[in-house]
């Protein structure tokens, strides 16, 4: 599933929406993002996306061929703007504010829908898209709206994962490394 991990995103948009739950209406937010980045943040959505719009350079007439195979030429250059259908529940969605994440927005049960994809020459790509969320209150509701048009680091988990405050630090079980290395503490291999 489509995931992001401290990414750098613009705010496009920030419309105030009141849904309506049952006989009360709720204050929401529509939030639209956009971001640019490699073309393999597609493979999220599915695999075979990034091989169907771009392919290795061609080479011209007297030129040699390249020796590498990185697809960074657009297949289709006349058609760059691709929209994604499907919608996405559940998604928690963290604005970084500041260094310490004292400030940080986090917002829970999110929904992601109009998904659109923009192909760059050179093997990038633009992904923009709405996030409806509930902020906790209006000083979440004004951070948001405060920073529109501006850009600012986000992270966006899916629901099949809870984030924790030990994401992105490595597995101290999966870890083999000698935590000693470079003292005299250090261990090493007995040799004959």
């Amino acid at each position: 599933m489509f995931t992001l991990q401290n990414q750098l995103c613009k705010i496009v948009s920030c419309t105030n929406v009141a849904e309506k739950h049952g006989k009360e209406r709720v204050a929401a937010l529509s939030i639209g993002l956009y971001l640019v980045g490699s073309q393999w943040l597609l493979d999220d959505f599915d695999i075979a996306l990034a091989p169907m719009i771009w392919r290795r350079p061609q080479p011209t007439p007297g030129e040699l061929p390249m020796d590498h195979t990185d697809l960074t030429e657009l297949r289709f250059p006349f058609m760059r703007d691709f929209a994604w259908s499907r919608k996405y529940a559940g998604y928690t969605l963290r604005f970084r504010i500041g260094a310490t994440g004292a400030e940080d927005v986090l917002l829970a049960e999110c929904g992601l829908k109009d998904i659109r994809f923009v192909a760059q020459e050179g093997g990038s790509v633009g992904i923009g898209f709405k996030v409806t969320a509930h902020p906790k209150d209006e000083v979440d509701h004004g951070k948001i709206a405060t920073r529109l048009q501006q850009e600012i680091f986000i992270d966006l988990t899916p629901p099949d994962h809870i984030p924790t405050l030990f994401d992105g630090q490595p597995d101290e079980q999966n870890d083999e490394r000698d935590p000693f290395e470079g003292s005299d503490l250090a261990q090493t291999e007995a040799s004959d």
